[in-house]
């Protein structure tokens, strides 16, 4: 049983709360001491000590500050509004689902799986619904042994460096995927306007290094999973207040039929006119050269997807390009450089 007495204080997020009408509600996480009893009910305590609860609960709860962090930068892109309010509607931990961005980057990038899954819907200011998937991955080589470290600042998006955040929309209908093939790396890499880091495209030796640590771990979620010691799908432990159980079953993302025929149509069309780029982005060896390839599959996919964006996003990077002009073709090498970073 318990032996320490923990806080049984609440800290209020930053993290505006959906299904409200007053804008200055936010999401209250758990105290320590709510948050040991938590994981206490649903046997999930392990090795964690009273000591280590605090800990525990400032990594957590500035890894969905971070998280929120990068939600928003999304949003101001994809509504073109810096001053996007989104407010976060529920959540939901998916620690045993293996999201297919995830998949492809283990299969063929040479990730590590993550640890955990979360997905979030979050509420526009026009009432639309989008949800996002968050896969967290851990780079043990970056942990660092200090105070700022072991008790984070809940607002610190650099106290905390071994935990790695990969945010993106779901692709629940075709939107989404213009969203990520082609606003977000036009925004980042043509107009510059938003200062959203994704994950690395390719991971560092050092995680490749982690993968069969992963591999146990991810493992050890499914057993725990087919014992019964853990929910498919449950409610993500590291955020807030718990919901009632019957909140937990979240109605699958529809799409027309329309739209369906459509995204067919227009996989179709990539996994056709850019097969031999995706057999490059199987075969590189160099993360320049990977990076190079991947730009190119970007490209390939945007042209298909969204012709006009795309036109739009090549002209940039060509405009007022002239080969004998050695400060132009600076200039443009510049750009597409950026473009690959």
């Amino acid at each position: 049983g318990q032996s320490t007495a923990l806080p049984t204080n609440r800290i209020k997020s930053t993290i505006p709360k959906g299904g409200t009408d007053d804008d200055s509600i936010t999401w209250t996480y758990p105290s320590p001491q709510m948050f040991y009893n938590a994981l206490w009910r649903k046997n999930k305590l392990g090795d964690t000590t009273e000591d280590d609860i605090e800990s525990v609960v400032a990594l957590h709860n500035n890894m969905n500050e971070t998280t929120w962090a990068k939600v928003v930068e999304w949003e101001q892109v994809l509504m073109d509004d810096v001053e996007s309010k989104p407010k976060l509607l529920n959540f939901l931990g998916r620690p045993s689902d293996l999201s297919p961005k995830a998949r492809f980057k283990h299969l063929v990038l040479g990730y590590p799986l993550p640890f955990d899954r979360h997905d979030w819907t979050i509420l526009r200011a026009n009432g639309t619904e989008v949800r996002y998937v968050i896969d967290y991955y851990h780079d043990e080589t970056r942990a660092k042994e200090t105070q700022e470290s072991a008790m984070p600042n809940m607002h610190d998006r650099n106290a905390v460096q071994s935990i790695l955040v990969d945010v993106r929309p779901a692709i629940d209908s075709p939107q989404q995927i213009v969203d990520r093939a082609i606003l977000m790396p036009y925004a980042r890499h043509v107009t510059s306007t938003t200062n959203f880091q994704p994950l690395a495209l390719q991971p560092t030796n050092d995680m490749k290094q982690q993968v069969n640590e992963s591999l146990k771990v991810w493992d050890n979620i499914q057993k725990a999973v087919a014992s019964g010691k853990k929910k498919v799908e449950k409610e993500a432990t590291n955020i807030v207040v718990p919901k009632d159980d019957d909140d937990d079953d979240e109605p699958a993302p529809q799409i027309s039929k329309k739209e369906a025929i459509a995204l067919a149509k227009s996989f179709s069309s990539i996994l056709k006119d850019c097969k031999e780029l995706q057999k490059e982005m199987n075969d590189c060896k160099t993360d320049e050269e990977c990076a190079r390839v991947a730009m190119g599959l970007t490209v390939c996919m945007a042209k298909i997807v969204c012709p006009l964006q795309n036109a739009s996003m090549v002209k940039s990077l060509h405009a007022d390009y002239d080969e004998t002009d050695v400060k132009a073709t600076a200039e443009y090498n510049a750009r597409i450089n950026a473009s690959l970073e």
